[in-house]
């Protein structure tokens, strides 16, 4: 594997001359004007004659990560650090409630089987060696299949922050040195951990900037200094790990030395995460790959008692060696591990898309417990690819993709109670990479989790990047923007229909994101896999479209097998072209497992809403809000000390929105100084309360 830079092993995953809509069989797209029905609406090509190009953009404005090497760990100090109180996540990892087979989507697949995946974080971006978390590009790629994912893990290489910028913002400039690791995004932390999910860094070596042994110096006490920073360094930016990928051969000497600095970090920190990537020999340090666990790699574990490692990342070539992974799930079982907890068999979706040579469904389905768990490899390259080729630009052509990376997570239907391939497989594989027909879904493997346990549930369909942004249905800003962790914690599946219901993801209206939830037909939406004990009557808020017929449907543990059905009443307009619909859930000592809507007409879905029965507080107003200008005058930083009750905030120029984000700390680039001097912040709860604002003026 390679993630150095503009010349990595990506591949461009082409459909050739009939384009996306000749291969999805697709009609003409709608104007321009009108909200996609569905990802059923066609390619239209763009009248826009240029398009960013992704890696074309050098350095973005303000925070951004870069590369780390040893002696970049040993100087960290978070004072000094650029930019790192605007890079940290500062949410914990949600805990996921238990599996409960009668509210999944497919009742008999096996929960143990856990899905990790490495991944482009900023497919599309303009940017490459440097990784933004909050920025204005509405093209790049978010995430919102977390309920799928375990172990997320960021895969491309940052420039180191000793490089000078105009190295940095030119691709072909000798000495644009990488560093060995990566933190990952912290926006994306932010979303993994709201859907209960790790998010781990990167470790890449060969790296040509430093000698291999600084980062294995141990004192004298047998500590590593090297380790103490790593560990600093992930508590500090709120991630959970690294993953490994060793892919240079080293002495035996070294090697020793390496994994003594794995099980140093982990006495230092038990809940630091390590995945190996089935390369480097442990006993040995020769790279030599073996396609499935046996006796010469399972030893990168350690022993039960003595962990090295968490997992490791079987090399692509497993169906040749070990077909059925059989002989690997054994050699793990006698070593005294769960193999599916540390057995993660490689996809590789970087160069096959949707038909890799690799085929875990064939493994893991519905009535077929999975031997192993699996591991994706860059499932994000069709969202790049598309960005190259300019087809995501627009909201009709985003929408087109995103209903393609819908059929890759819940399978070619789109709905993952009816996940599993349509066509057969058929080689040559590496091919025809966006014929979803051959896929079977990573929901047709990989039970859905959730981190629904408790409430309040608020979801506004925000997935963490838009073309403008709404607030209580009235637009606040027209701006492209993109910021993953600001993203709702994902719907439980997307979308587990029944009936005649279509749904898919708006881009041209919203109510509180970026984004509304279109639906047309009749029929039952599930939204929320729960765990919810009430010890009141549950309050229900829909904002959406006036017109509609909704009914909430609760299902309770002891009768997962029927649906209690309650009428939301419409009620007086909240904004133009939306309406509430309110109702509640009474008391009941019995759990809710799920939370559904059946559905009625034709219109948009703009918020859910579910709390607690009576007043809800507001936040407190923020403290110490500063507004300055780190550099041109176009650029503003803001700080603030936390509120007590917020979740997230809002920055505003007069009232225009600049931003969200669940730190004390802000940064907008291109800000208009002839817009006005006075900003304020205003803190919002969980329960999706808004506070009073504080305000700065810019001197």
């Amino acid at each position: 594997m390679s993630n150095s830079s503009a010349t990595s092993r990506r591949t461009f995953l082409t459909v050739g001359g009939a384009g996306l809509a000749g291969l999805l069989g697709l009609p003409a797209a709608p104007p321009a004007s009108a909200a996609p029905a569905s990802a059923a609406a066609g390619m239209a090509p763009s009248a826009a004659p240029a398009h960013p190009v992704p890696g074309s953009g050098g350095i973005p404005a303000g925070p951004s990560t870069f590369g780390w090497n040893p002696q970049d760990l040993l100087d960290f100090d978070p004072a000094t650090t650029p930019w790192g109180r605007q890079l940290r996540c500062l949410i914990p990892r949600a805990p996921r409630i238990a599996p409960f087979a009668p509210t999944q989507a497919h009742p008999d697949l096996d929960p143990a089987v856990q899905l990790s995946t490495l991944t482009i974080d900023d497919a599309g971006s303009i940017y490459e060696a440097r990784n933004q978390a909050i920025g204005q590009e509405p093209y790049v790629y978010t995430q919102r299949y977390w309920p799928y994912i375990d172990i997320w893990g960021t895969w491309h290489g940052q420039v180191l922050a000793s490089v000078p910028d105009d190295v940095v913002k030119n691709p072909a400039a000798p000495h644009r040195d990488y560093g060995v690791i990566d933190i990952p995004n912290p926006g994306w932390t932010e979303a993994a951990h709201k859907n209960g999910a790790r998010a781990i860094g990167g470790w890449f070596w060969p790296r040509s900037t430093t000698a291999f042994d600084a980062f294995l110096v141990q004192r004298a006490d047998g500590s590593f200094p090297v380790g103490d920073k790593i560990v600093e360094l992930k508590k500090y930016f709120g991630f959970d790990g690294l993953f490994i990928n060793q892919e240079a051969s080293i002495t035996k000497a070294q090697v020793t030395r390496l994994f003594a600095l794995f099980r140093y970090i982990k006495s230092l920190d038990g809940d630091f995460y390590l995945q190996y990537y089935d390369a480097v020999l442990p006993d040995s340090g020769v790279l030599d790959y073996q396609n499935e666990l046996n006796a010469r790699n399972l030893p990168s574990l350690g022993s039960p008692e003595d962990r090295a490692v968490d997992s490791i990342f079987i090399n692509y070539d497993w169906p040749r060696v070990d077909p059925g992974l059989v002989n690997s799930a054994a050699a793990v079982r006698e070593a005294g591990f769960d193999p599916r907890q540390v057995g993660f068999a490689g996809v590789e979706h970087q160069k096959g898309g949707f038909r890799p040579m690799e085929c875990f469904g064939d493994l893991a389905a519905p009535g077929k417990p999975g031997p192993m768990s699996v591991a994706l490899f860059v499932d994000t390259e069709f969202w790049l690819d598309a960005a190259r080729r300019g087809e995501v630009h627009d909201p009709q052509g985003r929408a087109q993709y995103r209903d393609l990376e819908r059929k890759f997570w819940s399978g070619p239907k789109g709905n993952p109670a009816e996940s599993g391939r349509l066509d057969a497989r058929k080689p040559p594989y590496r091919s025809d990479v966006l014929n979803y027909r051959q896929w079977d879904g990573i929901a047709h493997s990989v039970v859905e989790r959730s981190p629904y346990g408790a409430l309040p549930i608020v979801h506004s369909f925000n997935v963490g990047v838009g073309s403008s942004f709404s607030i209580e249905g009235r637009t606040v800003s027209t701006r492209g923007w993109n910021n993953q962790g600001v993203a709702d914690a994902a719907l439980s599946w997307q979308y587990w229909t029944e009936g005649e219901l279509t749904v898919s993801l708006d881009e041209t209206a919203s109510y509180d994101s970026g984004h509304s939830l279109a639906v047309s037909g009749a029929g039952v939406l599930h939204l929320f896999k729960t765990e919810l004990r009430q010890s009141r009557a549950i309050q229900v808020d829909v904002i959406g479209s006036p017109g509609l017929a909704l009914e909430l449907g609760v299902t309770r543990r002891s009768s997962p097998g029927r649906i209690q059905w309650r009428t939301l009443k419409q009620e007086a307009g909240t904004a133009p072209g939306w309406t509430a619909y309110r109702g509640a859930i009474p008391a009941d000592r019995d759990v809710v497992a799920r939370l559904s809507l059946r559905i009625r007409g034709a219109g948009r879905l703009g918020r859910l809403s579910f709390r607690e029965a009576g007043s809800v507080p507001a936040p407190a107003a923020v403290t110490g809000f500063s507004a300055r200008r780190p550099g041109t005058a176009s650029d503003v930083e803001f700080t603030w000390t936390a509120s007590s009750g917020a979740f997230a905030y809002d920055v505003f120029q007069g009232g225009l929105w600049l931003g969200r984000t669940h730190r004390d700390a802000f940064f907008s680039e291109g800000v208009d100084p002839n817009a006005g001097r006075t900003f304020t912040v205003v803190p919002i709860s969980s329960a999706g309360v808004r506070g009073a604002a504080a305000v700065a003026v810019l001197a």
